[in-house]
């Protein structure tokens, strides 16, 4: 909402208030209306006064006409905003230049992320999500099924590495955060051994 927008909604929030006020003491019976035009008219004898008011209420009408008539109308500059907006929420990274607009989608960024994920022979299956938020901060999180045996702690060190180089190389994209979950470890059963040795005749 616009400051302009702002100070006259908090105007006629008060004028409301003041008239409001005005009604339940006249209606409660704790001041007469006798009193309350005496007092405007004898505000309004006072040529200072008057000259405000007049000045206050033509700024009001002024006001209101542009409220009314002209505040369903957007600017260019603030749809292209939220157009912009949108497509940062929404669907990608928007990146622009002198030359035009690239509109990098999430799911490039996250086909990504699985291609690196796939190279790793100890994972066995993986789910990848990307966040991105209004400052065009890229985070993604990585869940994982990894076989047993597998060695952690590096595991997530070079899968974190690994996605964050590949996604710059490729879209020039900066990656703040990837976040590793580990769902579940996989037991692999063991091949049972092979007896080399031939039985004695």
């Amino acid at each position: 909402m616009k400051i302009i927008d702002r100070i006259i909604l908090y105007i006629y929030s008060l004028i409301i208030l003041i008239e409001s006020i005005i009604t339940i003491l006249l209606i409660f019976g704790w001041a007469k209306i006798e009193s309350i035009v005496y007092l405007i008219t004898d505000m309004l004898n006072n040529v200072t006064v008057y000259n405000t008011v007049f000045v206050i209420s033509v700024i009001l009408i002024i006001l209101s006409i542009k409220a009314m008539l002209f505040n369903n109308f957007k600017s260019n500059e603030t749809m292209e905003a939220e157009v912009k907006r949108k497509d940062k929420m929404g669907e990608g990274v928007l990146i622009e230049n002198e030359d035009g607009k690239l509109l990098i989608s999430k799911d490039t960024i996250e086909r990504l992320a699985n291609s690196v994920v796939r190279n790793f022979s100890n994972i066995q299956d993986a789910r990848t999500k990307v966040l991105i938020d209004d400052n065009n901060k890229i985070a993604i999180i990585v869940e994982l099924q990894i076989l047993q045996n597998t060695v952690i702690k590096d595991l997530n060190a070079n899968l974190q590495s690994r996605i964050k180089e590949v996604i710059k190389q490729a879209t020039d994209l900066e990656v703040n955060e990837v976040n590793v979950k580990i769902k579940n470890i996989i037991n692999v059963p063991q091949k049972p051994q092979e007896n080399d040795d031939e039985d004695e005749e």
